[in-house]
């Protein structure tokens, strides 16, 4: 039976409900226009919050104040006018600036671009904000600063090119030369760490040394650096020339760099995110697929797209490549206004499975600017929020910071940070000459300052620029290897080589890279193109003013070389302008390189030095020959040569003489094989001063009888006897 009463009370609630919505509708529609739905706020509005909400108290608010003023440039001219709050971004601008400048410090010449960065900011500001700047003053006491550490290294140059001079005229020919070698050993550790900084030629006592402990017997005194522990290049989407590698590629380049430093691990930054101008704010375009979840991405400065360049995988498939092998790989990020933490989280979401991924890097010359040189410097506090947010994701991962600007990075937070060093374009490798951005200090000096800001952290030089091939190109082959010894033997702490990829496809680096004639045509043109004497062509614009160097008279010589080696249809395909300017040079690099010899001090060792002069001088065209002025001097310097006479066999006994009285000295010939041995060598010397050579020979046999006979094993060990046999059987052969 149905109970109607129920069914009637059910209607009447369901009325009142029906009832009561109808009631209310209009309010929750109401509700959510104004809240849910609301209008979002027009663009001039979005940057009149921004500014609202500056409070600037410390450097860490940098980022806001510089979003701000983003967002405003981007207003068309009638959205600017509705900004009220205009001069609240302004004062913000003139209170960061004021703290920069409280905090900027002058400790060496490379302190010399944060000073005129500061410099710049302060002039482009408006007479309102300038007069906020109440410590401008400090910019001129940094200046004075500034020039006192000029002085010095003036002084510290001018030193350490005597030393040089003292290691270039070392003559270690054979072991009687060793206190040529043992001068020039005193005169080098006399110098400052800073000091033998500048010092170019160290690998050559470091040769003589070795040959030295050679013919004493002993193991190299001087190995590969044990400092470099990893090595690789760096990987771009836009820095290989023409088509991009394949996984045998840079497989190759692995094998390499381990051949130049073994026991490195193979490392390379791997740029996984590049700028894009054009996205939001501006900020960087990951090379993978967007993620399916529904965010905006674009509103966050961030895009997504496949690598462009011909002939790049997916970056999937170079890590499986990566964890097969063994081969490590910083994923890094050219950032621009997007955060960095979120691109942590969408980078390691996609690629933190691999086992070669290791980190993650920043280029801090793209943070927070989008245009060259307008990143803003990371502050302690920021990098140790990235640095904790990425070890939230992997403990083990590790970030590396980058610049050419140890200010652009943190002052003080070091955790363990990779710190970068991309410094180019620098005039030379000792501060011999200033380069396009009028640098100060030189290569080697200037990344040795680096290395002692972020002592004891591990450092990494991205090195191998284009334009630094003007002073690399002359070092010794293979210059990759020469390059990164160099640098640690100025590095106290471990270090990493990383070749920029702008190089890679190189005649000098890794020329079995070249996909094409037309990339081989390319990178010759740019080599060929710095004799140019305009623009930042540095080489060509000291030809022409009459100011060119030794090293620019190398380089010169060098790119003849590359040049020569070329097909005809590659050599065909040059710039002939460039060509013409390599011809009309090499004359005067001829003249330079003569001028340099001094032939009151020329000895044997200088006779290839020499030969090949001359031999870059019989190479040049008639015309070219007439050109040079300095052919008597070269004719001169050879005639010197020739009359060095040098007695072959009273060379060899000095030697052998030299060697005995070093294990006398080191007790490795003791007792009464001491004078037995001297005496016999002292005969030998008063029948070849007599020129009896047959009593010569005698008194030889004796002393090799008496050095290898059984009874005087105790009295002379087997390091010296198998050193002086082989002594003995030089000056034989020189008899």
């Amino acid at each position: 039976m149905t109970n109607t009463r129920l069914i009637g009370e059910n209607s009447k609630r369901i009325f009142i409900i029906v009832i009561t919505f109808l009631m209310i509708l209009p309010s929750v529609f109401y509700s959510q226009d104004v809240v849910g739905f609301a209008a979002a706020p027009t663009p001039d509005q979005t940057v009149t919050d921004m500014i609202n909400a500056l409070d600037v108290t410390s450097l860490d608010d940098r980022e806001g104040v510089v979003l701000a003023r983003r967002y405003y440039t981007r207003l068309s001219a009638a959205q600017k006018a509705l900004v009220t709050n205009l001069q609240s971004l302004e004062k913000a601008e003139a209170e960061i600036l004021k703290l920069w400048i409280d905090s900027a410090e002058v400790n060496t010449l490379v302190d010399e671009g944060i000073v005129g960065v500061l410099r710049e900011e302060y002039d482009a500001l408006k007479p309102s904000q300038k007069a906020l700047i109440t410590n401008v003053d400090k910019l001129d006491q940094l200046d004075a600063k500034h020039e006192g550490l000029m002085e010095i290294k003036d002084q510290n140059y001018a030193k350490a090119k005597e030393v040089q001079s003292i290691i270039e005229q070392m003559q270690v020919l054979s072991y009687s030369d060793k206190p040529a070698a043992a001068n020039a050993r005193a005169a080098y550790d006399s110098l400052t760490g800073d000091q033998k900084a500048i010092v170019t030629n160290y690998h050559l006592l470091k040769e003589a040394e070795n040959k030295i402990s050679a013919w004493e017997g002993g193991s190299p005194v001087h190995k590969a650096p044990e400092n470099i522990v990893y090595a690789g290049t760096r990987s771009s989407d836009y820095g290989v020339n023409g088509q991009w590698l394949g996984t045998e590629d840079w497989q190759h380049i692995t094998d390499q760099m381990d051949g130049y430093f073994p026991g490195a691990e193979p490392t390379y930054i791997w740029i996984i995110g590049r700028l894009n101008t054009s996205v939001g704010a501006g900020g960087v375009r990951l090379e993978f697929e967007q993620p399916n979840d529904g965010v905006d991405y674009a509103s966050k400065n961030i895009s997504f797209g496949p690598p462009t360049k011909a002939g790049h995988l997916t970056h999937e498939e170079y890590l499986d490549y990566f964890d097969k092998h063994g081969i490590k790989v910083y994923l890094q990020v050219e950032s621009g206004f997007a955060d960095m933490k979120t691109l942590m989280d969408l980078i390691f979401n996609k690629y933190g499975h691999h086992e070669s991924v290791v980190g993650f890097g920043v280029d801090v010359e793209w943070y927070y600017g989008i245009s060259e040189d307008a990143g803003i410097p990371v502050t302690d506090t920021r990098a140790q929020e990235w640095d904790e947010h990425l070890k939230s994701i992997n403990p083990s991962y590790r970030m590396f910071l980058k610049h050419y600007n140890h200010r652009w990075l943190p002052p003080t937070y070091r955790s363990d940070i990779l710190f970068c060093d991309d410094s180019q374009s620098i005039g030379s490798i000792d501060g011999e000459v200033e380069g396009m951005y009028e640098d100060s200090m030189g290569f080697i000096p200037e990344f040795k300052a680096w290395a002692d800001y972020f002592y004891p952290n591990e450092v990494l030089y991205q090195i191998g620029y284009r334009p630094d091939a003007m002073w690399y190109y002359p070092l010794e082959k293979p210059v990759i290897k020469d390059l990164g010894e160099r640098l640690a033997e100025v590095t106290r702490q471990n270090l990493g080589i990383a070749w920029v990829d702008f190089t890679i496809k190189d005649p000098l680096t890794f020329p079995a890279l070249f996909k094409a004639d037309s990339e081989v045509v390319t990178a010759v043109n740019t080599l060929v193109g710095y004799l140019r004497s305009t623009g930042n062509n540095m080489v060509g614009r000291r030809f022409a003013a009459g100011e060119g160097t030794l090293t620019d008279a190398l380089y010169v010589a060098e790119i003849r070389k590359v040049v020569n080696s070329l097909t005809d249809s590659q050599r065909n395909a040059l710039n002939q302008s460039y060509l013409e300017n390599l011809i009309n040079l090499e004359p005067k690099a001829v003249d330079i390189r003569i001028n340099n010899l001094d032939i009151t001090k020329l000895q044997v060792k200088d006779k290839a030095k020499v030969a090949d002069i001359r031999a870059t001088y019989t190479a040049l065209t008639v015309a070219q020959k007439a050109q040079v002025t300095q052919l008597s001097h070269l004719e001169a310097a050879e005639k010197a040569l020739a009359a060095i006479k040098e007695d072959g066999s009273r060379k060899a006994l000095a030697d052998l003489n030299a060697l005995l009285e070093h294990f006398v000295s080191t007790g490795d010939i003791n007792g009464p094989s001491v004078n037995q041995l001297s005496n016999r060598l002292d005969q030998v010397e008063q029948h070849l001063n007599a020129g009896r050579t047959k009593q010569v020979a005698q008194h030889l046999d004796q002393f090799k009888s008496h050095l290898n006979q059984p009874p005087q094993s105790k009295n002379v060990s087997n390091k010296a006897k198998e050193s002086l046999n082989k002594m003995l059987n030089t000056l034989n052969e020189k008899l």
